[in-house]
């Protein structure tokens, strides 16, 4: 099944980017395109967005060289505001990757810088900085760098006990800031040697407990295990982790809950040209519904869930034909939204948690722009149904931020 619904780009840069498959790509250094003044302001991408019910504004992190990482979006002019980030980011904090977070007792958002730069500049980098931005006043507050060196490639949030999470890159540690002492304490490390494993997003259940992924070390052995990455859960009352021995569904799960959505004609398995393209399960996405299950969308583009009660992984069906699924978001009344793809072949769908179909729209396209996202990163939804999608890793333009509005 499909639904009708509007599709429109909206432009905060548009530059046109030349030489990527030429001179860069494999060949460029992060300085290279620092002191290219196209690419240092043009390359930008949307990385992150969250809605704030308070100011029926969206907040959008970007991928920016410059260091102007939050805008807003506003829907009723289709305007964006820069929030000013350049007063206090340095030449190195170049992107908001994963998460933006609102508090609901304060209304104030939380997030953390990251990085492109390369490790021969590590040196004089002084590591990802944890902010906070106050929307009634117009402020921000860096609350600290929790791992001198290392950039936030993610976090996660535990209003109600005071705690927000950090996950460092691009070695990756899991960090626990307390909010009140504003104290850090490095948990543990969650890589390995051989492949980047943490969530791309984790996510905190109603019990307090820290869900995410890490990898097997096993450092006698060259040969992967059945689960190379795998699940974790941390609970902060007893300060301690569950390293579960299993993860995410895959492609070759046989099990399901749900037949899969019918494959756009013409689109193959692009993930496979990355560095994932073995399926294990590496988790791309995840968002908890507040209740009794968090859903996990993978690189490989399957939809599973986790059941908080039972630690049980339940396959939902393989959704994203291309690959990569990182944008999840669930409406007030049960709708879980999921976007993804990869090389401008882009998928959207819904799903109705207490029923059993799956509406798919493929090949995400603004008519107007003639365009398509090369990729969609993450995504939220307002209290009207309209979806905000964040395009990145556009390597010919500057990326857009997608609406989808329904008709």
């Amino acid at each position: 099944m499909t639904w009708k619904c509007r599709v429109k780009a909206h432009v905060l840069r548009d530059y046109w980017l030349k030489g990527w498959d030429e001179t860069i790509v494999g060949r460029w250094h992060y300085r290279d395109l620092a002191a290219d003044e196209n690419w240092r302001n043009g390359w930008i991408s949307f990385d992150s967005v969250t809605w704030n019910p308070d100011d029926s504004l969206l907040y959008c992190g970007l991928n920016s060289l410059d260091g102007d990482l939050l805008y807003t979006f506003d829907p009723r002019t289709g305007g964006f505001a820069s929030l000013g980030t350049r007063a206090w980011t340095d030449d190195l904090d170049c992107k908001i990757h994963r998460t933006i977070l609102r508090d609901p007792r304060t209304g104030c958002i939380y997030f953390g810088t990251s990085l492109l730069h390369d490790a021969d500049m590590q040196e004089r980098a002084a590591g990802g900085k944890l902010v906070r931005y106050d929307p009634r006043k117009r402020s921000f507050t860096v609350l600290g760098i929790p791992f001198p060196h290392l950039y936030l490639q993610s976090i996660a949030a535990d209003f109600d006990r005071s705690l927000l999470y950090a996950f460092t890159y691009p070695a990756e540690f899991v960090v626990r800031h307390d909010m009140e002492s504003g104290s850090n304490r490095t948990l543990g490390y969650v890589g390995n040697a051989l492949m980047f494993s943490q969530p791309h997003n984790a996510v905190v259940d109603k019990y307090g407990r820290l869900w995410g992924t890490y990898a097997e070390t096993r450092a006698w052995d060259e040969v992967m295990g059945a689960h190379p990455i795998r699940l974790f859960a941390y609970d902060p009352g007893r300060s301690e982790f569950r390293w579960f021995p299993t993860g995410l569904s895959r492609k070759a799960d046989p099990a399901q809950l749900l037949p899969d959505p019918p494959k756009p004609e013409g689109i193959g398995f692009a993930a496979g040209e990355t560095r994932h393209k073995e399926d294990y399960g590496f988790c791309d996405s995840m968002l908890y519904d507040g209740d009794r299950y968090i859903y996990a969308g993978t690189v490989a583009g399957v939809l599973c869930r986790i059941d908080i009660e039972t630690c049980a992984v339940e396959k939902i069906c393989h959704v994203i034909a291309a690959g990569r699924l990182p944008a999840l978001a669930l409406s007030a009344d049960g709708v879980l939204y999921g976007a993804g793809g990869m090389q401008g072949h882009t998928q959207l769908f819904r799903w109705d948690t207490r029923g059993k179909t799956m509406e798919s729209l493929a090949s995400l396209f603004d008519p107007e722009l003639g365009q398509s996202p090369a990729r969609v990163h993450e995504m939220a939804v307002d209290g009207h149904g309209t979806l905000y999608l964040a395009e990145n890793d556009n390597h010919y333009r500057s990326s857009y931020l997608w609406t989808v509005t329904p008709e």
